[in-house]
């Protein structure tokens, strides 16, 4: 079974650092950015991104919980509530709980939660070199409505 509760202060410290590192890679592999801009600009949306919370925009950071496991944590999820629907920021499980139909249950969950929350739409984004990641969307009912296309100007 599978359970979604906020993070603590120290556990939300080392998904911050998780979120950096691994948002930088991504932003470099899909956008080319050298490592020193994809670092600054991982660190710089989820320091912002937490330090503006309005009455608008909740920021919710849960960690993923297997309730009938010792390890306290295999998993991450930020998402952002703005009204009636949810964005996810981040969604990962760590590497040795991955494949093992523990994503769908987690999403499943994070579906619960929403519901009862109010919310009654969810998106996200998935990287275009992740088609791991945009079959496990798929298998959860996500469907594309569209690509992010980006130009750098100079």
């Amino acid at each position: 079974m599978i359970e979604l509760r906020e993070m603590t202060t120290a556990e939300f410290e080392l998904f911050r650092l998780l979120f950096i590192n691994e948002h930088a890679l991504d932003l470099a592999s899909t956008r080319g950015y050298p490592a020193d801009v994809s670092l600054k600009k991982a660190s710089q949306l989820i320091d912002v991104t937490q330090s503006q919370v309005t009455e608008k925009v909740i920021n919710k950071f849960w960690c993923i919980v297997k309730s009938d496991h010792e390890l306290p944590v295999i998993g991450y999820l930020w998402i952002e509530l703005q009204e009636k629907a949810a964005w996810v920021c981040d969604f990962r499980l760590l590497p040795e709980w991955r494949r093992k139909g523990l994503g769908k249950a987690a999403l499943d969950k994070m579906k619960s939660n929403l519901m009862s929350m109010g919310i009654t739409e969810v998106g996200l984004r998935v990287a275009p070199n992740n088609p791991v990641a945009k079959a496990l969307y798929e298998k959860s009912g996500f469907y594309i409505t569209g690509f992010n296309m980006s130009k750098t100007l100079s």
